[in-house]
């Protein structure tokens, strides 16, 4: 299974097929999984008139909450990009964390925000 970063669930909800192309490469809508971050970002930006398609897509999908476990990675982590001077945003860092924590791939568009990070269970598309 992987987990889709939020601009991925974004584009598929707005009918991207580059999108539905990318969650179906790597897991299929019927295995696709997000964090709770992801659904809080979701939520947060959502117009009305989309309410019920963001609701009935959350239905389908695995919802990966934030636990001790990968906010503990994610603070250590914090730590040591802070000391190195690097950084990442709060949303990203914890999505990345909650992905890694349960051992799932992080696939994302953002360029900007994770390609400092080299990971091989980050895959930019």
């Amino acid at each position: 299974m992987a987990i889709f970063d939020t601009n991925i669930i974004i584009d598929f909800l707005n009918g991207s097929q580059k999108a539905r192309d990318v969650i179906d490469k790597y897991s299929g809508l019927e295995s696709a999984a997000i964090t709770s971050i992801t659904g809080y970002e979701l939520v947060k930006g959502l117009e009305e008139e989309h309410k019920d398609m963001l609701l009935s897509f959350l239905e389908k999908i695995t919802v990966y909450n934030l636990d001790i476990k990968a906010a503990w990675m994610a603070g250590e982590l914090h730590r040591k990009m802070k000391a190195s001077g690097s950084s990442l945003s709060e949303a990203d860092l914890l999505i990345m964390c909650i992905a890694f924590s349960n051992g799932e791939l992080l696939v994302t568009q953002d360029r900007k925000g994770y390609s400092r990070i080299k990971d091989d269970r980050i895959k930019i598309v």
